[in-house]
């Protein structure tokens, strides 16, 4: 069955072209070809069409065959070159080929141009698979140095040694080797020795096993004294062979799951802690009223159902701040606007909360006249922040102190600040004390009280009210977290209100 083969012939002699042509249908070729005189001509049909193979004269009025092998390269074509000439001297041959010609054929031998073309046509084939293997390989490393230098995780290839092959910048990071070369080392020398025995049982376990090691967990002393947790999973890398050729690492940072799956908790063990206390009272008050050791010691009833009463509210307080938690999680919490008092509201909020000031011994005051201006709010959640900071501040003050509330006025803003005397927030917990779960001491916060959710409740009631909180503190001398609002008009719709 006969080949085709599409030719661009550069040759000024029409009857040598269809000598060519003749040969080639002889060979077992469905020809189809251009002949061209001039570089202009050949540039042309160049860039054109894709052509098979050229096949040149070797000296031609307007154009040399040198000149024609030197256009295709300028123009980077991969296309097999064969010249073809009457006589040609051995030390023009041998420059002409040094050049890159892939093969000449004397006219009188033309016998040999049938061979010569399927020859070049192969090396050609074959010369452009090679180069797409080439920019495959190359595509597929670029990508890879692109997923290693974007990915916050730790990554890095080893050998059967264990020493690095490749690694990223995130795995530098984690062993503090700054710019050293670890190219060819294991890395061990940059780590504690306990670390490294534990890498090196995972990595010769991986070597000896082919198994993977998942979730093998790291700790990492930072220079600042900071904990950081990773974890890691180890691979085998396996040659074309199937052997084990090395090992592919990839460790994750966790520290920050950690952190909250602690939280969660303390959390938990809070709120455990919180719903039994005031249950197990009132369950017991109940039981002493109902079975009738009270009934007629009036003042040991009142007393009683006081203690219920008060547990009873305590515990509806923890409950109402798990759905309100879970109301602004879900989005679910509506809001209405109306112009409000500042100052009537702060004084409202103040007193619903004297009676618990009172049973921790602590004096809850307002400050100056200032705070009269009306401010387009929603009251009850604005009170439920307040309340929230005001619980906050008297169960972490001493008994005896003061809790003061100022409200500061300026022509775009109304600041609500709540003051104690506590023992203030440690500047580490200072930028995550809004945050879910966040407990600055949960033992502590277990003997005073509380969820613990009370000031991240609070920041999402201030951010939806169109506002900001933030805190002042220092160690020993007790915090002040201020609420600032804006001077909304009356009518605009609140962030978040339904």
């Amino acid at each position: 069955m006969a080949s085709p083969l599409h030719v661009l012939m550069v040759e000024d002699s029409e009857s040598d072209a269809v000598l060519l042509l003749r040969e080639l249908q002889r060979g077992g070729y469905t020809v189809t070809y251009e002949r061209v005189e001039t570089e202009d001509a050949m540039r042309a049909a160049l860039e054109r069409d894709r052509w098979d193979i050229v096949l040149s004269g070797f000296s031609m009025p307007q154009i040399s065959a040198a000149g024609a092998y030197l256009l295709i390269a300028e123009m980077g074509v991969d296309i097999p070159f064969i010249i073809l000439s009457g006589a040609m001297d051995e030390e023009p041959a041998v420059n002409i080929m040094r050049s890159g010609v892939h093969d000449f054929v004397l006219k009188d031998n033309i016998q040999r141009l049938v061979p010569a073309i399927a020859r070049e046509l192969d090396a050609a084939r074959i010369r452009r698979a090679r180069r797409a293997a080439d920019a495959r390989l190359y595509f597929e490393r670029q990508l890879l140095q692109q997923f290693m230098d974007s990915s916050p995780d730790a990554i890095s290839f080893k050998d059967v040694n264990r020493c690095y092959i490749r690694l990223n910048e995130a795995e530098k990071r984690t062993l503090n080797a700054g710019d050293q070369d670890l190219y060819g080392r294991t890395g061990d020398d940059f780590i504690d020795p306990e670390r490294a025995r534990r890498r090196r049982e995972d990595e010769e376990k991986v070597l000896a096993t082919g198994e993977p090691v998942l979730d093998s967990l790291e700790r990492i002393a930072g220079a600042d004294g900071a904990v950081h947790w990773l974890s890691a999973t180890r691979a085998p890398l396996r040659g074309a062979d199937g052997r084990i050729a090395g090992i592919v690492v990839i460790a994750r940072d966790i520290t920050e799951s950690r952190r909250q799956e602690q939280m969660k908790n303390e959390f938990i063990a809070i709120v455990n802690h919180e719903l039994r206390t005031p249950l197990t009272s009132i369950v017991g008050a109940l039981r002493l009223l109902s079975a009738g050791h009270v009934a007629t010691q009036e003042d040991t009833a009142k007393r009683l159902l006081s203690i219920a009463l008060q547990n009873g509210d305590r515990l509806s307080g923890i409950i109402n701040d798990i759905l309100d938690f879970e109301k602004i999680n879900s989005g679910s919490m509506t809001y209405r606007q109306e112009m409000v008092s500042i100052r009537e509201l702060v004084e409202q909020t103040i007193e619903a909360n004297q009676v618990f000031a009172r049973d921790f011994g602590v004096r809850l005051l307002l400050d100056g006249a200032n705070g009269h201006d009306h401010v387009a709010t929603d009251p009850a959640r604005l009170g439920q922040v307040i309340t929230n900071l005001l619980s906050n501040a008297i169960r972490f003050s001493p008994r005896g102190a003061d809790v003061v509330v100022t409200i500061e006025s300026t022509p775009a803003t109304v600041r609500i600040s709540v003051k104690d005397q506590g023992p203030g927030i440690p500047p580490e917990y200072r930028d995550r004390i809004f945050e879910k779960f966040v407990q600055v001491d949960a033992t502590d916060a277990r003997k005073k009280g509380g969820t613990g959710l009370g000031l991240a409740i609070a920041k999402q009631i201030t951010a939806q009210l169109g506002g900001e909180i933030c805190l002042d503190s220092v160690p020993d001398q007790g915090s002040c977290f201020h609420v600032t609002l804006r001077r909304n008009q009356a009518g605009t719709e609140l962030s978040g209100s339904h």
